[in-house]
């Protein structure tokens, strides 16, 4: 165990600026805690440990942290108590040639919400600030059209199955809200957390980034194939 000069285990800190702060000793994080500089998800790792996680979820701060919002995504409940087996991670193709370990540093680092039928997941013209791992249930993406704001359903997203990359790399606003169908859970992995990955476990990063951008290429082919298709059957109706 590395230890300070007082005999404290050290630790090191991932703030929303991208960079990492510290080593610093537990007395250091809840003076920070009470600065508002250290929030329930706020990332941290132990000097002697590889695993980042957070705040939250380290006992000797959660007495401190109680008091402390958790921001969350529309009506749906954050649940990060609940935990995120590598089984439940496998179903997504961009997990599946990653171990054990990769997928419990990648669970940690994510927010598992739990929604119930109709509750918002994301809303249209929000800030794109995560990507949607659909763990169970199934989803609805919908817009709200005209005067009397008329429900035009566009797809429905099952588990397995995951959105909002395009937009978190982007960095652009929500083109549509994203609704519960049925019970559901989900894993979201914020622009800050991808970061993280990039910056400390690029091992880990490397292979999910590919993966989504594989999977971002092919639905622009598939989009364009079909997009083809309608203009040539408008040609040929003409």
């Amino acid at each position: 165990m590395i230890v300070n000069a007082g005999g404290q285990e050290l630790f090191r800190v991932w703030d929303n600026d991208n960079t990492v702060y510290g080593p610093v000793g537990l007395s250091t994080l809840i003076q920070w805690i009470h600065e508002d500089r250290l929030l329930p998800g706020t990332f941290i790792q132990t000097e002697t440990g590889h695993q980042w996680y957070r705040a939250a979820n380290f006992e000797p701060l959660q007495k401190h942290l109680a008091s402390k919002e958790i921001a969350g995504p529309g009506p749906a409940r954050l649940d990060r108590a609940v935990a995120i087996e590598s089984e439940a991670l496998r179903q997504f193709e961009v997990f599946s040639g990653l171990t054990d370990d990769a997928l419990a540093q990648f669970a940690a680092l994510g927010d598992g919400i739990v929604a119930t039928p109709g509750q918002l997941i994301v809303k249209q013209g929000d800030p794109c600030d995560a990507v949607y791992f659909v763990l169970s249930g199934t989803l609805r993406v919908q817009l709200l059209i005209g005067i009397e704001k008329y429900e035009e359903v566009l797809c429905r997203i099952s588990a397995g199955e995951f959105f909002g990359e395009v937009g978190m790399f982007l960095q652009t606003t929500r083109t549509a809200d994203v609704l519960a169908e049925t019970d559901a859970r989900l894993l979201r992995m914020t622009v800050n957390a991808f970061q993280l990955l990039i910056k400390e476990t690029p091992a880990l990063a490397a292979p999910l980034l590919y993966a989504l951008a594989g999977t971002m290429a092919r639905r622009m082919a598939e989009d364009n194939q079909r997009l083809a298709r309608e203009i040539t059957s408008e040609f040929l109706w003409r």
